[in-house]
């Protein structure tokens, strides 16, 4: 391989590894090595493979590593080579598109940040309480943003249903809240926050955040224990006596 060298300098040097470091051998990725037959007798044309393509660019080169080390083939290493890099883009269209990358990157972040100095600066003139259209955008934005087993939740507490072939309960959530007033809209929030812990018994080593917001309102949740307790009661004692109760029309013998 030395001598080959020193009989061609010129030949280029290439390698079986698929990538190279700077200044080693050509690695597969940069180069493809040709095998040009000669010519059908009969003068028949058949679409050859593209490494059986002649170009312009074509050259030997020497395998420096693997199987073939030593061995003289013939290569393309032009990127540019319409022949044999059809799809690499040239030199110039890489700028182009470098450029309007770059454009199209600056003009992202100017509209991004832009987006954020506004939301900065609406922030800063918000007053409290917030006014109905502030409320409702947070309404909408909650509502669209339930978990699958928040939908029905919510809108069984809302008293919506839905029927076959109608909007979704989302939309009719929505729709229903565009209804309400300032004081119904800022109860939302609260209510979308506290949903999964009312339908949820809390173990003990889970934050119950229901009870806590339950303290900050003053509210007496042993009252209201027993106050359900005797509704239920109740409720299984009519239900009791209803079928205890003899069918009208029947007299004894």
């Amino acid at each position: 391989m030395k001598k080959t060298l020193e009989t061609k300098p010129q030949l280029i040097q290439i390698s079986a590894a698929w990538n190279s470091r700077e200044g080693a051998p050509l690695g597969r990725n940069q180069y493809v090595e040709l095998e040009i037959k000669k010519p059908k007798a009969n003068g028949a044309s058949t679409k050859l493979p593209v490494n059986q393509k002649p170009c312009e660019k074509m050259a030997e080169a020497i395998v420096m590593d693997g199987g073939k080390r030593g061995q003289v083939v013939k290569v393309c290493a032009d990127p540019a080579c319409r022949v044999h890099h059809p799809n690499t883009p040239s030199p110039h269209q890489v700028e182009r598109e470098r450029a309007e990358e770059r454009k199209r990157i600056e003009k992202e972040k100017l509209a991004i940040t832009t987006r954020h100095r506004v939301l900065a600066t609406v922030l800063q003139r918000v007053s409290a309480p917030l006014k109905k259209a502030d409320l409702l955008a947070v309404a909408y934005y909650l509502i669209g943003h339930l978990s699958y087993s928040q939908v029905p939740a919510l809108a069984k507490r809302h008293k919506i249903e839905t029927k076959k072939d109608s909007a979704s309960a989302q939309e009719l959530l929505a729709k229903q809240v565009g209804t309400h007033d300032e004081s119904e809209l800022r109860k939302l929030p609260l209510e979308i926050s506290l949903l999964d812990s009312a339908y949820r018994r809390p173990s003990a080593s889970r934050d119950d955040v229901l009870a806590d917001a339950a303290k900050r309102y003053r509210v007496d949740t042993e009252k209201l224990q027993k106050a359900v307790a005797e509704e239920l009661a109740a409720k299984r004692d009519k239900k009791t006596k209803a079928k205890a109760k003899p069918k009208s029309g029947k007299t004894a013998p």
